[in-house]
């Protein structure tokens, strides 16, 4: 797909527009309640030859006017692998500390959102200069850690169980892990890899750290298909249940092609 979209939305603020910032494009989804199989979806590349990612991403939306109409939602994902979970009652400025003191080279500012089923809050960097020009672009929207849609997703799903499970979500180059314990998420985390033998080594470790059971207790997995079809024979020779994680039906209201759109994007639009 090339970098200037060319669609037209008709009454704007009938729509939600999502997000997602990644290392190297932006994803995004349009959908309105106010039409059926209204999902539109799309990928932008950031030119990054300059080295400077927030001018990269500045070109990449002032190149699409699209993603500027006053659309009647707005969400936005930042993916970013230098993240804390904290307890649900911290606020903004321990937030910052706390991340001051974890990653203390950092050059970059810090959000938060609030994973409210489970009670926790989760505290992120963004590159420098990125969340301001978010905010100020967007018209101050909330903005999510890329963890968070499966945090809340799965927690739900959990509600209630005695079962323990690990989910998965997996691309060609990093693994997202969320874990529950009798409903309880106990760990969450993301990985980069560079096989399948390094993402199973990190789900086992996890697995034996956080005590689960290998006989009784599920892997459940989503993403990538060749990712997950890599990984799961694998951990199949430890582990008694590993699956594909069910793909959740209410998606299919926002289009027929919900299942091509970005898993995590399609998670944020069930779970707020």
């Amino acid at each position: 797909m090339g970098n200037t979209i060319n669609t037209n939305i008709q009454q704007p603020e009938l729509w939600t527009l999502q997000l997602a910032l990644r290392a190297k494009a932006i994803d995004y989804i349009l959908f309105t309640d106010s039409q059926p199989d209204s999902l539109i979806t799309g990928n932008i590349e950031l030119d990054l030859s300059s080295g400077n990612y927030l001018k990269a991403v500045q070109n990449a939306v002032y190149d699409n006017p699209l993603l500027l109409d006053d659309y009647g939602k707005c969400r936005i994902i930042v993916e970013s692998m230098h993240f804390v979970m904290l307890p649900g009652e911290c606020d903004e400025w321990e937030a910052e500390n706390v991340m001051a003191t974890t990653f203390p080279d950092a050059d970059a500012d810090v959000a938060m959102c609030a994973l409210q089923r489970c009670g926790t809050n989760l505290a992120f960097e963004i590159t420098s200069g990125v969340l301001s020009f978010l905010q100020r672009t967007f018209n101050t929207p909330p903005i999510y850690h890329h963890l968070h849609p499966l945090c809340e997703h799965y927690k739900r799903l959990n509600e209630g169980t005695e079962i323990s499970r690990m989910f998965l979500n997996m691309s060609p180059s990093r693994m997202d892990m969320v874990m529950y314990s009798k409903g309880l998420m106990t760990l969450a985390n993301s990985y980069d890899y560079h096989s399948p033998e390094d993402a199973a080594y990190f789900a086992l470790h996890a697995w034996d750290s956080m005590g689960l059971d290998r006989l009784s207790d599920e892997v459940q997995l989503t993403g990538d298909k060749a990712a997950r079809n890599a990984i799961a024979p694998i951990l199949r020779d430890y582990i008694g249940f590993v699956m594909p994680a069910i793909y959740p039906a209410a998606a299919m209201r926002l289009g027929h092609d919900a299942m091509k759109a970005p898993f995590d994007l399609i998670l944020l639009a069930l779970c707020v």
